[in-house]
């Protein structure tokens, strides 16, 4: 049910029958981000729901896809709940490649 795959940075993950396309956020994206919650560490510690629908209303401002926050509410269930948690883990993630 759930496939999730790493290409060149950007991950993918399945929910449903559509796919949703995550890159890690770019410096103007986090910005944007604490302009709207201000600190990032609200988005862990506010309700849950409401920081991950935060996070993927600005992944799908800046990466527009099949998938909207509509589309989202109307469908997801819990289940995928965890799945879209690890999508705004990987576009939060702080992580880059090492270099060698």
């Amino acid at each position: 049910r759930i496939k999730i795959y790493n290409i060149g940075g950007s991950m993918k993950f399945t929910i449903k029958d559509k796919e949703l396309d995550v890159k890690v956020a770019t410096l103007r994206q986090i910005h944007e981000l604490e302009q709207t919650v201000g600190n990032l560490q609200k988005i862990s510690e506010d309700t849950p729901l409401d920081s991950i629908l935060i996070v993927i209303t600005l992944i799908l401002k800046h990466n527009p896809q099949e998938m909207t926050k509509d589309w989202i509410l109307d469908n997801c269930d819990m289940a995928d709940f965890q799945v879209l948690s690890e999508a705004v883990a990987h576009f939060l993630t702080a992580n880059s490649p090492v270099q060698k």
